[in-house]
This record gives C-alpha cells, sequence and structure tokens, in this order.
C-alpha cells in the first residue's frame, strides 16, 4: 500500500473518530442527510427546520441538506406532496436518511374542451355555452349539503327540549332506544373514520419511536405518558397534534431528568 493511501485510510479514521466523539457529548456539528419517497427517489425542494435552533436548510435535487444540529434535537421536515414529519436527529445516526410518506389528494373530475386559439374564441365560447345542469338540479330536485347530518344522528338534536315539546315519542326512541342509539355510534364512528386513521397514525409506537428515538419499555412509558395527558383529538390537524406530542416529550424528558417520573408500566 502506498503512503498516499495510508495517508488517506489515516484521515478518514481520524475524521470518523472525531465526528462520533463530537455527537456523543451532544454537542452541535453539521449534520448531512438525505430524503426519500417511499421508492427511495430523493426528495427535492423538502424544507428541513431544527425545531430547537430553528435554523433550516432546504433538500437539493438529490434530496440532501445540511444544518447544525445535536443528537437531542428534533429535525420538522415538510414537502407540499408529502405528510408533514418529526425526526429524532438521534435516530439519523446509522442510515443519514429520512423517508416520506406522500399525500394522496382526491382531485375533482376535470374536462377538456376545445375552445379555439385566442382568448376572444375562448370568451365568445363561454358567454354563448349554456347553464350546466345536473341531473338532480334538471329534474328539481334539492341539493345536499356535503356537511349535513340527519336530526336522528345529531346528539344535540335528538336531546333537545324543542324535539321533547315537538315530538315525544321521536325524543323518548332516540334516547333510550338500544338500537337508535347503536346507530348513531356507528354513523359517527364511518364519518370520522379516516380522521380516526390519521390520529392513530401518528401517535402509535412505531411514529413516536421515530419522533423520540425511544424504544422498548421506554418508548411504552412515553406512549402512556403521552396518552394520559394528550388535548388534541381526531378533529386537530396533523400540525397541532405533532407540536403537542413534541411538547410533551420535552416534559416527559425533563421530568425523567428530575426523578419525577413514575412509571405506569408493570414489570413482569
Amino acid at each position: 500500500m502506498s503512503f498516499r493511501q495510508l495517508f488517506t485510510a489515516f484521515a478518514l479514521l481520524l475524521f470518523t473518530q472525531t465526528g462520533l466523539l463530537a455527537q456523543s457529548t451532544d454537542s452541535l456539528y453539521n449534520l448531512t442527510g438525505i430524503i426519500y419517497d417511499e421508492t427511495f427517489y430523493p426528495v427535492a425542494a423538502t424544507h428541513v427546520i431544527n425545531m430547537q435552533t430553528r435554523q433550516g436548510d432546504v433538500s437539493d435535487t438529490l434530496g440532501i441538506f445540511h444544518l447544525p444540529a445535536r443528537n437531542s434535537d428534533t429535525l420538522l421536515i415538510r414537502n407540499i406532496a408529502f405528510k408533514d414529519t418529526l425526526v429524532a436527529v438521534s435516530s439519523l445516526a446509522e442510515n443519514k436518511y429520512i423517508i416520506l410518506q406522500r399525500i394522496a389528494y382526491a382531485l375533482l373530475e376535470a374536462r377538456i374542451f376545445e375552445w379555439g386559439s385566442s382568448y376572444g374564441d375562448f370568451k365568445d365560447a363561454m358567454i354563448e355555452m349554456p347553464v350546466q345542469q345536473t341531473l338532480g338540479a334538471t329534474m328539481g330536485l334539492p341539493t345536499q349539503d356535503p356537511d349535513y347530518v340527519p336530526m336522528e344522528m345529531d346528539e344535540k338534536a335528538v336531546k333537545s327540549a324543542g324535539l321533547l315539546l315537538t315530538s315525544p315519542i321521536t325524543f323518548f326512541y332516540q334516547n333510550f332506544n338500544k338500537k337508535a342509539k347503536t346507530a348513531r355510534k356507528v354513523y359517527w364512528l364511518e364519518k370520522n373514520r379516516e380522521k380516526h386513521e390519521t390520529f392513530e397514525s401518528i401517535i402509535n409506537a412505531e411514529s413516536l419511536a421515530g419522533i423520540t428515538g425511544l424504544s422498548g419499555p421506554k418508548l411504552l412509558e412515553f406512549q402512556s405518558f403521552l396518552l394520559e395527558r394528550l388535548v388534541c383529538g381526531i378533529h386537530c390537524t396533523e400540525l397541532a397534534l405533532y407540536e403537542e406530542i413534541f411538547g410533551l416529550w420535552k416534559v416527559f424528558q425533563e421530568l425523567e431528568e428530575r426523578g419525577m417520573l413514575k412509571s405506569n408500566i408493570r414489570k413482569p
């Protein structure tokens, strides 16, 4: 082996050991990572923000980003085509990459027509176009509000004094009949199904492990701590839910450092 090869190998070894020592003491260092999608294709133009230092960077065409960080910091990754993601810096120590989950936007039906070759042709065509009506509108049927909730499925409506005065039989049926109460529960479970799935995907153990870097009994302990104190529910935005999880994670760490944390996990 030549002297140049020996010197290069020694320099790389020294650089690796120095980097590991700096990271192990939780000092500030220049973190480099790569952002991929589910197919391991680099994701460009993605904002990476350090939640502690409030410094950030934007990934380049190869998905690479650079920013100062400590092992105890947490990164917020945001891209309009993917779900917002919180990642613990300590979890990037080995792989140095982050995989984002793509958002599937539901698009309305689109139709393409031949309007001509100029703005004047387009304007004339729009003026002469008849008003488009749906089959229901043509038949004179009323339109339905997408947020409409039938009276018998509305908890406030079936328990109101107005219903008791105007229709006491319906009032007692809706409030005391087991079949009617079960039908309302099924209705709201289905109506909020997507919100429940999103909520569960954020607070499950796998997601919390990516945020905190915890595993095993300590992860279960934090999950129990979180569920006891979490205020955000299925109707909160994903960002609001992540912010509350991040805040409770900081509280959990502080209580643990002071020895004030009571574990709810029973040891076998």
